[in-house]
């Protein structure tokens, strides 16, 4: 009886009621449910069983690399050629650079080179240091590949670049004779060639020598060789812009090809400068006196560059001389510098200025060996172009 009436604890004791189950978990049981929703998933490598993220091909870096080595087909070891000559570096299509050591311009020459590098993605390359005299260029290359659908391997390796010396076609002509295409002959036909002496120097100043094979010195200036003809005209043509200067052309037949007609020829630029420096004194003739501008027939060269700056040494009076001037008659100095001496001032009085004229003044000058033996001083006038009264003192 007692068994029997004992009874079970009814349902609503036993289960929340319904309204309490839609409550929130505490702070504790948060934060758990938090921790373990932000772990990461993990799975084994499928070759060595090692903890990896998911990937494409569900395999470890490790196992990746020796399965699909990306740097297999790229050339590790390649041979670069350097002229001596000029030091230049060879490029892939037999072309010739000149560029400096360990440059970015260099860079992009090696990188070039090696074979089956296009085939792969160039992420990033670096210069290794090696000795100097050890003639190798080291390179350090960071590769990408796509070795299955979705996962892509990045790889680093060292490219040894062997440089190996090889005479350029620049300098095999410059070595061999009569293999010239174009010369320019340079003259300046005078004592003193201070003008040519200039001329040299803008040369070297705007490198207009760096296309000739070769340069001879002759008795009245330089011959200057080419390869080609285009740059015998480029030489001519810089004359004609910084130097009073006037040019031939003539061309002489090497051979003729009877199949086709065509002939290889050599051509020669002779390019004449003025026969006139700065500082000589010229005696002009009539005719030239009235065409540069009814100057005085006695002038002097103040300034020499495409045309020629004559300048009056009474009046002070400027003028300019043309090319085609000169050519049409030409004329010698009449004094040049090897003719000058050197004088001592004496004395100077200083003349009052007259009407509409610059003011000016009287020296009393000697040489220098007439002052020793107590010599009567010349008389000489001055000029002074800035229409001052009295002579500027230094």
């Amino acid at each position: 009886e007692y068994r029997s009436r004992r009874t079970r604890p009814a349902r609503s004791q036993l289960q929340p009621p319904c309204e309490d189950r839609g409550t929130l978990p505490t702070l504790a049981q948060a934060k758990t449910m938090a921790m373990i929703l932000d772990q990461p998933h993990k799975i084994l490598c499928c070759q060595c069983a090692v903890v990896i993220e998911p990937n494409a091909v569900n395999m470890c870096v490790n196992c990746l690399q020796e399965r699909y080595d990306i740097g297999a087909g790229v050339s590790k070891q390649v041979q670069q050629n350097t002229c001596r000559g000029c030091n230049r570096f060879e490029r892939r299509d037999g072309s010739w650079a000149e560029v400096d050591m360990e440059s970015k311009e260099l860079l992009a020459l090696l990188l070039k080179k090696p074979r089956g590098l296009t085939q792969v993605r160039l992420i990033d390359a670096s210069y290794v240091w090696t000795e100097p005299h050890s003639r190798r260029i080291k390179l350090k290359l960071t590769v990408q590949q796509e070795v299955v659908a979705g996962a892509v391997l990045q790889q680093s390796f060292v490219v040894e670049y062997v440089l190996g010396n090889k005479q350029c076609g620049t300098c095999q002509r410059r070595e061999a004779k009569d293999t010239w295409v174009a010369v320019c002959q340079v003259r300046q036909k005078v004592e003193h060639k201070r003008t040519f002496f200039w001329i040299e120097q803008l040369i070297l100043k705007h490198r207009a020598h760096t296309d000739a094979i070769n340069i001879v010195e002759r008795r009245d200036g330089l011959d200057f060789f080419y390869e080609a003809r285009s740059h015998a005209e480029k030489m001519t043509s810089f004359l004609q812009g910084v130097a009073p200067t006037r040019y031939k052309t003539s061309k002489q037949l090497i051979s003729t090809d009877t199949h086709t007609g065509k002939g290889r020829y050599k051509f020669t630029y002779s390019v004449e400068l003025l026969p006139i420096c700065r500082g000589d004194a010229l005696w002009l003739p009539a005719s030239t006196a009235a065409t540069v501008g009814q100057v005085p027939r006695f002038m002097l060269c103040n300034k020499v560059s495409n045309i020629v700056h004559l300048i009056d040494p009474k009046t002070m009076r400027t003028a300019e001389l043309l090319p085609l001037t000169f050519w049409k008659k030409q004329f010698a100095s009449a004094l040049t510098r090897s003719c000058l001496a050197e004088f001592v001032v004496l004395d100077i009085e200083i003349e009052a200025p007259r009407e509409r004229q610059r003011g000016g003044a009287a020296a009393g000058v000697a040489g220098r060996m007439d002052v020793r033996i107590r010599h009567q001083p010349e008389r000489v006038a001055l000029l002074f172009p800035d229409h001052s009264r009295t002579p500027p003192v230094h």
